[in-house]
């Protein structure tokens, strides 16, 4: 057993039957280069571990959140999922101090919020395969289950970035923006844009900018979301 994962092993209860599957968790393709290997990296299992993380998270999120509608459940989903709140339990379950890169990676794997994120989802889906379905959803439950009894709809996220990740958060289409109008003189211009989701308006907003005009949208299209049925 790699001497380098003793405590790991330990904190999360877990007898591993494969070991290299946690190695592979915890390396960045830019390793391979200073390896001389290939496809020897997390990629894969972080495919799978975003999926186990997804079901799991959307069942907590279900579970303790009754009086929630699709639209605010999506958004909660998010708020777990996302990037900088995957890369923060990769760090505070200490699965940042395993990652191996390269050397031309080294100085930013600490604090690449990417990184981070990918490594915790790997590291799950090394878990999954290793140790199973039972034993990695009490796992993944045990991480998130607190937080997300506890947490309420946050609005205040760039929205959006946060409208992306509330839509990918269960289907992997992207959003997109159209300027519908502008109008105005130069020094005080005025834009309407709106926001689409699989060729449907979901939200549209006015700003000085195209930026302003689509954040509004955005913006616009969330509070949908965080609205129950019937009210504006």
């Amino acid at each position: 057993m790699p001497s380098q994962y003793m405590d790991l092993y330990r904190r999360f209860s877990i007898l591993p039957h494969d070991e290299e599957l946690y190695t592979l968790s915890f390396t960045h393709s830019s390793y391979n280069g200073m390896a001389g290997t290939r496809h020897q990296d997390y990629e894969r299992l972080e495919f799978l571990g975003d999926a186990v993380i997804g079901m799991v998270v959307s069942e907590l999120c279900y579970r303790y959140h009754p009086d929630m509608e699709q639209g605010q459940l999506s958004i909660l989903k998010a708020q777990f999922i996302r990037s900088a709140s995957e890369a923060e339990y990769c760090k505070k379950l200490g699965l940042n101090q395993y990652i191996r890169v390269g050397f031309s990676f080294a100085k930013d794997a600490s604090n690449n919020i990417s990184l981070l994120e990918d490594v915790f989802e790997a590291f799950i889906g090394a878990v999954y395969l290793d140790q199973g379905l039972v034993f990695t959803h009490r796992l993944v439950m045990s991480i998130f289950e607190d937080d997300v009894k506890n947490a309420t709809v946050d609005m205040t996220i760039n929205p959006k970035s946060y409208l992306q990740e509330c839509m990918q958060a269960d289907r992997k289409e992207s959003v997109t923006y159209k300027i519908l109008s502008e109008s105005g003189a130069s020094e005080n211009k005025s834009f309407e844009a709106g926001v689409y989701f699989e060729g449907k308006e979901i939200g549209r907003g006015v700003g000085h900018n195209k930026k302003e005009a689509e954040t509004n949208a955005a913006r616009d299209a969330l509070s949908k979301m965080a609205l129950p049925k019937g009210k504006k």
